[in-house]
């Protein structure tokens, strides 16, 4: 197995803060912050709020660092951890929301219409992401903007590989429908 020394060191951290070392944990907030950041960022949309959610899960992670029984797992656990934290907020703000409107089936909670139903509205592979229903930018921001396995994703999302590879698949022929014409979207 070849193995980065990125993933030693923070296999070293894991164990070391897992002992007790203030020191060691600070070091991996400071090291896995701005990954699980971007991530969040991806799922929810709005840096401020994603940061939140990402002090949040570093509280989760906090607790929880002594069961994790394998500390190479520790980039898809911090991942999941976050996932959650961000699926917690979003639907914080759905509640919010259908509070505000006194009526939970809002239409302002459906999605913008976009693609070809608005041909007026140029997409580029960003805006086609983010029109993408929450549970697919997650498997995007997993896979792509992570570069997790899918052996990993679907550790951490506790679902089999087979059902991984077959979303991603799917949300391809998303993209690729929403971009039509668009040549640098491939499979």
């Amino acid at each position: 197995m070849n193995r980065k020394a990125e993933d030693v060191l923070d296999e070293y951290l894991v164990l070391s803060a897992r002992a007790g070392s203030s020191d060691a944990f600070r070091r991996l907030v400071v090291r896995w912050t701005p990954r699980l950041s971007r991530h969040a960022a991806r799922l929810l949309l709005d840096a401020d709020v994603a940061r939140d959610a990402v002090q949040d899960a570093w509280l989760g992670i906090a607790r929880g660092l002594r069961r994790l029984d394998d500390p190479s797992r520790f980039p898809a656990w911090a991942l999941a951890i976050t996932t959650r934290r961000c699926v917690d907020e979003v639907r914080r703000r759905q509640r919010r929301r259908a509070l505000a409107a006194g009526v939970l089936d809002d239409p302002s909670f459906a999605s913008p219409p976009v693609g070809p139903g608005n041909p007026d509205e140029t997409l580029d592979l960003t805006a086609a992401v983010s029109a993408l229903p929450a549970d697919q930018r997650l498997l995007v921001s997993l896979f792509y903007g992570e570069g997790l396995s899918i052996e990993e994703i679907a550790d951490s999302l506790t679902i089999p590989a087979g059902t991984v590879k077959s979303r991603l698949h799917a949300i391809r022929l998303s993209l690729r429908t929403l971009l039509k014409g668009d040549d640098h979207v491939q499979s």
